[in-house]
């Protein structure tokens, strides 16, 4: 090698050596969901399952960040303020199309700073009661509603959560009029109702399931439009009682505004394919779940409708959160 030639292998050595970080960094820059709840859940278990997924089907390395607080309010903050580039992402359930009708005022406009990338799953829940309840149908709870108005106690995991508009969607429906205990979560709301201290609670079939299967809980309906494989013998709402009734805490990506479409539509894409996984979709079974997989405009449909349905049912039944 002649000394230019080799001076020259220099300087494009030189010149390419300070890039090679910054293409391994660009190459290795994460893929962010936010989990607006506590670890544990149902939100941050999918999200972990679809950031593994993820990773295995497009090679797209995913970080799952918790930021719960405030119904979800905290961590939709942080994405609705984040670069709108598709490297965060918001993983969110009912509460996210109730919030604005509860709150007052949020940090953020729930419709314009956030645009739907595409549906997760859907799980139904159980309304259940305690063993030594004497209402053995959910048309005998409804029957002792209608009698004693406001006396009948449903607990729930907090204010616009998925388990307090479950209820309230059956008062609305019924016309009854019962009274909400808020908890600091599902567990005491459970134990509570397994003790006899409340009536009955509408809670998730993942996280009620086993009590009901051990005989802790009693589960008088499936809150789903079809039973349960889970528990095939429990009626659905609209077959133990409540024509049309139709309820499930469903799970959905969003992501800040003014991302651009095609972007969009690339993670649309990759979750799909993560969703066309028979891994996958059993995973999502095993915790009383079926996978929603819908494309970007349908998925923004969805999200439209629900944000109509629970303006109807907060203002009938006047649910506020502060």
């Amino acid at each position: 090698m002649s000394n230019l030639s080799a001076r020259l292998w220099v300087l494009a050595l030189a010149l390419l050596v300070p890039l090679l970080p910054r293409a391994a960094h660009a190459q290795a820059a994460p893929l962010k969901i936010i989990v607006p709840f506590p670890p544990g859940g149902a939100a941050d278990s999918f999200a972990r399952l679809i950031g593994q997924k993820l990773t295995e089907v497009a090679g797209t390395n995913v970080v799952v960040d918790n930021r719960p607080g405030a119904g979800g309010v905290l961590g939709s903050d942080v994405v609705a303020k984040s670069p709108a580039d598709g490297s965060t992402l918001l993983i969110v359930t009912v509460g996210h199309a109730v919030n604005p009708f509860i709150f007052s005022k949020l940090p953020y406009d729930t419709k314009a700073d956030f645009v739907p990338v595409g549906m997760v799953a859907s799980v139904p829940s159980l309304i259940v009661t305690g063993p030594a309840s004497s209402a053995k149908t959910l048309k005998e709870l409804i029957a002792a509603a209608k009698a004693k108005p406001g006396t009948i106690e449903f607990g729930s995991s907090g204010i616009g959560s998925t388990s307090h508009v479950g209820a309230a969607l059956i008062e609305s429906m019924t016309g009854t009029d019962m009274l909400h205990v808020p908890y600091k979560g599902a567990a005491p709301a459970l134990q509570d109702v397994m003790g006899g201290r409340i009536a009955m609670s509408v809670d998730i079939i993942t996280s009620s399931v086993q009590l009901v299967k051990t005989g802790k809980l009693t589960a008088l309906a499936t809150t789903g439009a079809k039973r349960s494989p889970l528990l095939p013998d429990v009626p659905t709402v609209a077959e133990a009682g409540i024509p049309g009734y139709e309820f499930t805490a469903w799970y959905m990506l969003l992501a800040p505004a003014k991302t651009p479409a095609a972007v969009v539509e690339k993670l649309n894409a990759d979750l799909r394919r993560v969703e066309a996984l028979p891994d996958f979709r059993s995973r999502i079974a095993e915790v009383g779940g079926e996978v929603s997989s819908l494309g970007v405009k349908d998925t923004a449909a969805f999200l439209d409708a629900e944000f109509k349905k629970w303006a109807v049912v907060v203002k009938a039944r006047n649910i506020k959160a502060d």
